[in-house]
């Protein structure tokens, strides 16, 4: 272990768990154990279904994968609650459980036992209604889920039956069942259905069967042939089919000899439904397994009053389904004493009403798509009172997430509804009221009404009907910044296709809020017809045959595009005719590339590709190169291109290059199939065109995984839409990164730096060179602490993590404590054990003071590839956070982000499960626990913040190797510097918007800067205005402007600095220039001199500005201080920061709290640094025009300050 390094899980093991309850709210679970078999980041939802029946919808991560599932909860000592199993009406044939509780007055049902699948569709085992009798029975001993004198168990159950005739008797083979056992008799009736009865004798020859009405033989046939036809059996008959020598039998009876026919079950049972393996016996987990799918289970409680029903989800993105094993574990937890897997796959289906409602719906997802036809079900019914109002209830009508919240000027419809006693949604004519200013209301009818945001806060809406009184919270949050639309553009392939729009409003911590219809105007062209679809959504409807158009949706002076397109092009994009000029790369693998004529799927030319992919187990790669990069004309939305796979899961790339000279990767699935198959690449939405492609990738990123691949390409084309404007996309200027100030006098400073990735046989490269550079320079600021947030190095072998050690040994040594959080090259080409060989625990936590600081392993590209254990942990000490008073804040550093800023999203978690998850969990931890947290990144090459649902989420760019975006949106190479502010951490239930998180915490970029240019002019007069630019040069030749995300400190003798709100001055009373950050304007004030200044990592460039004529007052239309001008703090155009509520500050912001955090510290001053500039402005650094006289000024790096 190098000096300086913290063994964090020294401090909390990853086992650790929290002894005091948090003060996160738990997930509505209704009390049920959906935690277990070490998942995490569980979400849950209860809703009443009837009485005695309620709805628990869950979804949860586990080391395999997602799972997301359903259970119902049965108490059988509800008298108003009954079970019954339901079919199509007859056995045969099937239905779709939606189909077979139609019309039945069920409250919810769930799919049962295994069925002939296509052939007769009937139930295999043995079926029992509570209110019709014996549906099936089996000679099959099976575990069924029975019911008896209003108690459940689960037993084996099958036929006992038997039939007496001149000659002997025998037992039934079965009860109308898919299929006869040889030498047996099985017994049909009425209600089999219409399925020929030769399918259950499966084709045998030595047949006879016996029609009997009244216990007398009505009919006897023993030609096979006559079975074929529609059974239809008459009620009040039955049929008797024998085979072998019971065929022999039946065929010696006479028209009018007498049978005595007795059925019945082995068990006395009042309902019966069968499954198949027994997954829980007497409160023990059997051994039965069976590959992960769709389930569905039902469970009963030891004393068998509680039953408990399960559908799982499966072949979904956020559901793999489960193994038969851990199904049985997820029965166990829940409390089942006996469990059986019933029917699953794509049978599984559940359906319920739940409360408020008047129709039983589809609650779960069913793998095929849609509901299966399947045998029978297990429904349930209320006998509760219905249609007599018992109960109110209300909630807002829509049913998308933020649902309960609005901004103020906007407004969230809310439903109030009646229930009757069983819960069932009934008309009602009542009042609302709301108990807070917060939010205004308009009543629409007895049923419905509005209410409009007015200032953030909480309120709570009443809905009185009868006497009955239900409440919905709802929670106003900032005011409105921005709308973002579901999608920037709408494809319609054909005419008569039509789209859907929705909208999201958000506020300046980033908080989502859907859109209501009522709220937005709608600006389209001639081609298309925008019409409201609902509450909360537009249709998109072509007027043409072919062409483009532009919508402009306004919401509260917002706005945004969305580009729709008609019809398409297919054009090719290479044909590999010209095969031989393409040409072989590769990374770590060695291979060839061959010209294959004719040789496609269609006879067209291909290439093929073979590559050797067991010399590394880094990631590999193996490419066709073009000759030359290929131009595709227009703004193609996707290319396709056919792939004669291997089947070896090879992940198949096509690098391309936008308009904006971005390189980037277009994405196909992985190569699970064997020859030919043509995949979609889809082009992002936001790519600037036009754009070329140069290479077909094919990688290889699994360190498991060693073999010689075999692929071959062809028919390269572009899918290519009429031409329309791109909707631009907002580059939002979170005030999380200061764009103009400093973070110094904060109590906490914590420096972050990531991706250098030099390699351990090159330790004098550039990438070295630039990380030695950023410690040194990190060093000379003396943080509190050093987080290097992964990618410090290219490959994980010795070597590399050798060199790692010694230029962190030479260049920080013990001069300051450091965290190395591994990212995917501390994997390139070894296991994380090798990176905790040298470094410690890939992931940990510890408190610096009053700060929480987690550190997580993605090195995996997911957190949940790091291990199980490692989100426990997460889980384990967010908890803790939150009860712990002594913890203020809460820090999170890993090295991908959930959310890369760069169209291509190439950069982030690939779960994208997982990061929405992990989105919500932070999220809900400031809401509950009224403390801030803020996560913070690598990965991506650029420098970025942002906000999502309140949590601050900073990306560090990189540190060493070259940036991979384009240098006004974050692409420069530095490291970054957070200011925390422990003592304003709490920020209590309703938090002020953006302050109340850069009070707590703020960053800093710090460029590496080789020369500094300040753009002024030299001689101005009073009363004249200009501009003034920036811009820094780093690495030969970067030319970085320096505005948002870099932060700079604007200053000079004699000039007043104007930013959001506060006036910065060295000479406040009589300066000569007054320079708005807001603007970039320069405005002469007075006669004099003075000297304009800028600083970027402690490198100053100053132009000296003499000022002539009579002094006047000139007004700044601009001013941010004047009240009539109001000042959005996270305009995407150029944001400001709002003023510290403690009072305007001298450049280091009001001061929020005194004293140190942290031994040794600086004071806590709380500073908060301006953030950004308007459109034009020095925030954006675009192209100012300079007045005559202005001057150039290039400063070569030279360091101000070194902090002791």
């Amino acid at each position: 272990m190098t000096a300086g390094a913290l063994m964090l899980t020294g401090a909390v093991s990853l086992d650790a768990v929290a002894t005091e309850s948090a003060a996160v709210a738990a997930p509505d679970s209704n009390g049920l154990n959906l935690g277990g078999d070490g998942s995490s980041l569980l979400t849950a939802e209860t809703e009443a279904v009837a009485p005695g029946l309620d709805l628990t919808s869950f979804r949860r991560v586990q080391g395999a994968g997602w799972v997301s599932g359903h259970v119902m909860v049965a108490d059988l000592s509800t008298p108003t609650l009954s079970l019954d199993v339901l079919d199509a009406g007859t056995v045969s044939g099937g239905a779709t459980v939606s189909e077979q509780i139609s019309g039945t007055g069920a409250v919810a049902a769930v799919n049962g036992d295994y069925f002939d699948m296509n052939a007769s569709v009937a139930p295999v085992s043995t079926n029992v209604s509570s209110t019709q009798g014996i549906r099936t029975a089996s000679p099959a001993d099976r575990p069924a889920f029975t019911m008896n004198d209003g108690l459940a168990t689960v037993q084996k159950l099958m036929v006992q039956g038997t039939v007496e005739f001149a000659g002997g008797s025998t037992t039934l083979s079965g009860i109308n069942t898919p299929s006869v056992e040889a030498n047996r008799i099985g017994l049909y009736t009425s209600i089999w259905g219409s399925y020929p009865l030769n399918a259950p004798i499966g084709g045998a020859t030595d047949i006879a069967a016996v029609s009997v009405v009244d216990g007398l033989v009505s009919a006897i046939e023993t030609d096979p042939a006559a079975l074929t036809q529609p059974a239809n059996i008459p009620s009040g008959t039955s049929v008797l089919v024998g085979r072998g020598t019971q065929a022999v039998a039946l065929s010696a009876l006479s028209v009018g000899d007498p049978i005595v026919i007795t059925t019945g079950v082995s068990k006395d049972v009042d309902l019966a439904v069968s499954g198949n393996q027994w997954l829980v016996a007497d409160g023990v987990q059997t051994p039965d397994d069976q590959v992960e799918a769709a389930r569905t289970a039902v469970g009963v409680s030891r004393d068998g009053s509680t039953v408990y029903v399960v559908a799982v989800d499966g072949r979904a993105g956020d559901s793999r389904g489960l193994t038969v094993q851990e199904l049985g574990r997820l029965m166990l937890d829940l409390g089942a004493w006996n469990a059986i897997n019933l029917d699953g796959g794509g049978s599984t289906t559940m359906l319920a009403r739940t409360a408020g409602n008047t129709e039983a719906t589809v609650v779960n997802r069913p793998s095929d798509g849609n509901e299966r036809i399947v045998a029978n079900s297990l429904a349930f019914f209320s006998s509760a009172p219905a249609a007599q109002l018992s109960d109110v209830m209300v909630a807002p009508a829509l049913k998308r997430q933020g649902a309960d919240t609005v901004l103020p000027g906007l407004h969230r419809t809310l439903t109030g509804t009646g229930l009757d006693a069983n819960l069932q949604g009934i008309p009602a004519e009542g009042a609302f009221a709301a108990d807070s200013a917060t939010v205004s209301l308009e009543a629409i009818d007895g049923g419905s009404a509005r209410v409009l945001g007015v200032a953030a806060g909480q309120a709570s809406v009443n809905y009185t009907a009868e006497g009955k009184t239900a409440s919905s919270g709802i929670r106003v949050l900032g005011e409105l910044q921005r709308i973002t639309a579901d999608k920037s553009v709408v494809a319609l392939q054909t005419a008569g296709q039509t789209g859907e729009v929705r909208l999201t409003a958000l506020d300046g911590d980033g908080n989502r809020v859907p859109v209501e219809v009522s709220d937005a105007s709608v600006q389209a062209g001639e081609k298309v017809s925008v019409v409201p679809n609902g509450l909360d959504s537009w249709l998109i409807t072509p007027t043409a045959d072919a062409g483009s158009a532009t919508i402009t949706f306004t919401v509260g002076g917002r706005s945004v595009d969305v580009a729709v397109t008609i019809g398409y092009d297919v054009t090719t994009v290479a044909d590999f005719s010209n095969g031989a000029d393409w040409k072989f790369a590769s990374d770590r693998a060695a291979g060839t590339l061959t010209p294959m004529p004719a040789g496609g799927p269609n006879g067209e030319d291909a290439l093929r590709l073979q590559h050797d992919f067991t010399t590394s187990t880094a990631t590999r790669g193996s490419y066709a190169v073009a000759p030359a990069p290929i131009q595709i004309p227009g703004q193609p939305q996707a290319l396709s291109l056919w792939i004669k796979g291997d089947g070896s899961g090879i992940w198949p790339r096509i690098q391309l290059k936008s308009a904006a000279g971005v390189t980037s990767n277009l994405d196909g699935p992985m190569v699970t199939w064997n020859d030919w198959q043509q995949v979609r690449f889809t082009v992002p939405v936001g790519t600037a065109y036009p754009i070329e492609i140069s290479r077909v990738r094919f990688m290889e990123t699994r360190t498991a995984v060693s073999y010689q691949g075999d692929v071959s390409i062809a028919g390269l084309e572009a899918i290519v839409p009429a031409s329309v404007d791109q909707p631009a996309s907002p580059y939002v200027h979170d005030p999380i990164i200061a764009a103009n100030g400093t973070v110094d006098g904060r109590a906490q400073r914590i420096a972050v730096m990531s991706d250098a990735q030099f390699v351990g046989r090159n330790p004098d490269s550039v990438n070295a060179q630039g990380a030695r550079k950023a410690l040194r320079e990190i060093v000379a600021e003396n943080p509190d602490l050093l987080v290097i947030n992964g990618d410090f190095v290219d490959e994980a072998a010795d070597i590399d993590f050798e060199l790692a050690e010694r230029i962190l040994d030479e260049e920080v040594g013990s001069k300051l404590p450091w965290i190395y959080v591994p990212g995917n090259h501390e994997v390139m080409g070894a296991p994380i054990s090798n990176f905790e060989k040298f470094f410690g625990a890939a992931s940990g936590t510890r408190d610096l003071g009053s700060t929480r600081i987690i550190t997580l392993n993605s090195s995996a590209g997911t957190l949940r590839g790091g291990g199980m254990a490692q989100l426990n942990m997460l889980e384990a000490q967010l908890k803790d956070a939150a009860s712990d008073a002594g913890v203020t804040g809460v820090m999170v550093f890993f090295h991908h982000p959930s959310d890369d800023p760069l169209s291509s999203k190439d950069s982030q978690l690939g779960d994208r499960y997982e990061a929405a998850a992990l989105n919500e969990r932070f999220a809900t931890f400031r809401k509950d626990t009224g403390k801030s947290i803020a996560v913070i990144n690598g990965h991506v090459g650029v420098f970025h913040g942002a906000s999502v649902d309140g949590v601050s989420q900073i990306i560090n760019g990189n540190s060493g190797k070259g940036p991979a975006g384009a240098a006004d949106h974050g692409g420069f190479v530095g490291w970054t510097l957070l200011g925390v502010n422990p003592r304003a951490g709490v920020v209590g239930a309703n938090p002020d918007s953006v302050s109340s998180r850069i009070n707590w915490m703020q960053a800093e970029t710090r460029p590496r800067v080789d020369e500094l240019r300040l753009d002024a002019p030299t001689v101005m007069t009073v009363g004249e205005t200009a501009s003034v630019a920036s811009t820094l040069v780093q690495d030969g030749g970067r030319e970085v402007p320096v505005a948002w995300p870099v932060t700079a400190q604007w200053a000079g003798e004699g000039v007043t600095v104007v930013d959001g709100g506060s006036t910065r001055s060295q000479e406040r009373a009589a300066s000569t220039l007054r320079l708005n950050t807001l603007t970039g304007e320069l405005t002469a004030t007075q006669a004099g001199t003075a000297m304009l200044s800028v600083t970027v990592n402690g490198v100053r460039a100053e132009v000296p500005v003499t000022v002539a004529g009579a002094p006047v007052d000139p007004v700044d239309p601009t001013d941010p201080t004047d009240p009539t001008d109001p000042v959005d703090p996270t305009d995407p155009t150029g944001p400001t920061d709002p003023t510290d509520p403690s009072g305007p500050g001298n450049g280091n912001g009001g001061s929020t709290g005194e004293g140190s955090d942290v031994a040794g510290g600086s004071s806590d001053t709380g500073a908060i640094a301006t953030t950004g500039f308007a459109a034009g402005s020095l925030g954006l650094g675009g192209a100012i025009l300079l007045l005559a006289g202005a001057a150039l000024v290039v400063i070569r790096r030279r360091k101000l300050r070194t902090r002791q």
